[in-house]
């Protein structure tokens, strides 16, 4: 193999191991890895990663299980370890989802403690409205009656 073809194939390889650690340059990171995303993070023109036979043996099993741990971590919320990061936007779209479910959670409690409150305020109003009885009815009487502080 010639010098140019070795450093082409250390390109590569750097721009493999960019893309999993989730630094891309030059793409990205966010999708599916796959060979054509490694050769324009390497920055080499549309298929020349093909004249690289056993990168791509060595690299196809390492893409797959790369795409298969994210899918994993995808579905199930990100609630697993994996070894291989996730995109900045996939990590931003799981805490939006996250977030939301948050906020769904709070304004059903919001919503039920202003049910409550309506509640005591209707209480409060039945208990002052037959105060106010028993005071007429007091005073129709002809006692002495002591009004409540507030």
């Amino acid at each position: 193999m010639s010098e140019q073809l070795k450093l082409s194939e250390a390109r590569l390889q750097a721009a493999f191991e960019r893309l999993v650690s989730g630094k891309p340059l030059k793409v990205k990171a966010s999708g599916r890895l796959t060979l054509n995303k490694i050769n324009n993070e390497a920055g080499f023109a549309k298929g020349y990663v093909h004249k690289f036979p056993e990168f791509m043996e060595r690299i196809k099993p390492l893409i797959e299980d790369y795409n298969y741990k994210r899918e994993q971590a995808l579905a199930s919320g990100l609630d697993i370890e994996i070894d291989a990061p996730l995109s900045e936007m996939d990590v931003l779209r799981a805490k939006l989802k996250k977030a939301e479910r948050l906020k769904e959670k709070y304004r059903t409690e919001r919503d039920n403690a202003v049910e409550a409150r309506k509640q005591l305020e209707m209480n409060y109003s039945e208990l002052s409205f037959r105060y106010y009885e028993l005071q007429e009815t007091v005073k129709a009487q002809g006692s002495v009656m002591t009004p409540i502080k507030r």
